[in-house]
């Protein structure tokens, strides 16, 4: 178990803009009873850190208006702030270490979170003399040949009401994004087409969706980087395909999800 002693007075930022991955942190931060405030782009947090003490910033590294790299220098050379910074990503694989230490970032974490690294960290910047009890919960997941929703039940907490919010805002935020993804490669928008599957990357592992599809979401993201634009447009259609797949079958426990909702209890037997 966590100490309470060790959290009770902690207070990060968490800067991120899709709406998921925002909700997700919420969760894992409320689990381990850690306060914090949320906001979408640098910008925001920069104001946020003028108006407010925190002790720790998780910043994303790729969003609008201001991205967490431009954010993060700005926090170190023009207001001067030693806080401490972990870098959000959802691809730590072509993570640039060196990159993110010049910018000013003490650590580095891969979305979507792991409880227990995440504490792990937080302690270690934090407070580096503090021991690091293991969180409870299990994290491991099972296959299954499109989705798997072990992973958001344990982080929700069997909370079918937190789930259904969680699986309408994957729904939300996908359709526009695959929509973004197709515009991208019609107009050889390679800039965009990374950073568009770069955000939907976390989204799979939080809804337990095959590894394979994952894979294939880092194989568009690599090509992009690496300027193989021959191979995007097949790899993207195979996307889509696959991401309406996943749609469907999230629609379907959304479904199922409201209907229990909305059942009434048998009566009583008096």
């Amino acid at each position: 178990m966590i100490s309470e002693n060790r959290i009770k007075n902690i207070k990060l930022l968490v800067v991120e803009d899709m709406p998921l991955n925002q909700l997700l942190m919420k969760v894992v931060l409320d689990g381990l009873n850690i306060k914090h405030d949320i906001t979408s782009n640098g910008k925001l947090a920069i104001q946020k850190l003028f108006s407010s003490t925190y002790d720790l910033v998780l910043m994303d590294l790729y969003m609008p208006d201001m991205d967490g790299f431009v954010a993060t220098e700005h926090i170190r050379k023009v207001m001067l702030s030693n806080i401490p910074i972990i870098a959000l990503t959802a691809d730590i694989v072509s993570l640039d270490a060196e990159k993110c230490k010049v910018y000013g970032f003490n650590d580095y974490l891969s979305k979507p979170v792991d409880e227990q690294e995440l504490y792990n960290k937080i302690m270690a910047l934090i407070n580096p003399t503090t021991p690091v009890n293991a969180v409870n919960g299990n994290s491991e997941t099972k296959s299954m040949s499109c989705i798997d929703l072990s992973f958001l039940k344990h982080r929700t907490g069997h909370n079918e009401k937190l789930l259904a919010e969680m699986i309408s805002l994957y729904l939300e935020q996908t359709q526009p994004l695959i929509q973004m993804m197709k515009q991208s490669v019609k107009d050889k928008n390679w800039n965009l087409l990374q950073n568009s599957v770069h955000k939907m990357i976390p989204s799979f592992t939080i809804m337990g969706i095959n590894k394979d599809f994952e894979l294939l979401a880092q194989k568009i993201h690599q090509n992009t980087l690496q300027n193989h634009t021959d191979t995007l447009p097949e790899l993207v259609l195979q996307f889509e395909s696959v991401t309406n797949q996943v749609c469907q079958e999230l629609e379907q426990e959304l479904a199922a999800l409201k209907m229990r909702a909305f059942t009434p209890s048998p009566p009583k037997e008096i």
